[in-house]
């Protein structure tokens, strides 16, 4: 007595069901291991950034400034700072995300306010703390990651990466429950 398939036939929605799921839990099982892996290379180098030098920069200039490719009805926080490493004088630019201005229909409205407001709070000569590369001198992030959409990437990324994990067990779970039923022979 092996097994075999109940004699009719399985339904079509219910394969269908199955099939949908189960790409999609694939689909979501590759987002997770994208997430997985551009987590942990972030979750790297904010480690990194947190060991090096730090040092107090003073502000060339810090303004918002219109993005120059793309769509241009966004703009982003543009610094130049100052700081000394040893004898050497250093200008290194710090940069933030692209916000869409205010004449773009937006949800939530306004979002450029908190860009304007970290600009207003650093005016040239203001002093600001940084962390710079210790092989790249240029290269710096700022201590307090205070700038509009800045700081640390990790705890965003882990939350991304634990809906993908919980969508791809979801789906292919659906894709499990929907699978056709296999019986022994004669039994019901």
């Amino acid at each position: 007595m092996g097994l075999e398939m109940t004699t009719g036939a399985a339904p079509k929605g219910r394969l269908i069901l199955q099939g949908v799921a189960g790409l999609l839990g694939l689909f979501a099982g590759l987002c997770t291991i994208f997430a997985l892996v551009v987590t942990v290379a972030q979750a790297w180098q904010d480690h990194a950034e947190a060991r090096w030098p730090e040092v107090t920069a003073r502000v060339d200039r810090c303004r918002l400034h219109q993005t120059s490719t793309g769509r241009r009805d966004r703009y982003y926080i543009d610094c130049r700072l100052g700081y000394a490493v040893g004898a050497e004088q250093v200008v290194a630019n710090i940069y933030s995300v692209n916000v869409p201005s205010p004449q773009v229909w937006q949800y939530p409205p306004n979002q450029i306010a908190p860009f304007e407001e970290w600009v207003d709070k650093h005016p040239p000569g203001s002093p600001i703390a940084v962390r710079y590369d210790p092989a790249k001198h240029k290269k710096a992030v700022l201590v307090v990651r205070d700038m509009p959409r800045g700081g640390p990437h990790t705890p965003n990324n882990l939350k991304l990466l634990g809906i993908a994990a919980a969508s791809c067990l979801v789906l292919l779970a659906i894709a499990r429950i929907a699978r056709p039923r296999f019986t022994a022979a004669g039994a019901p």
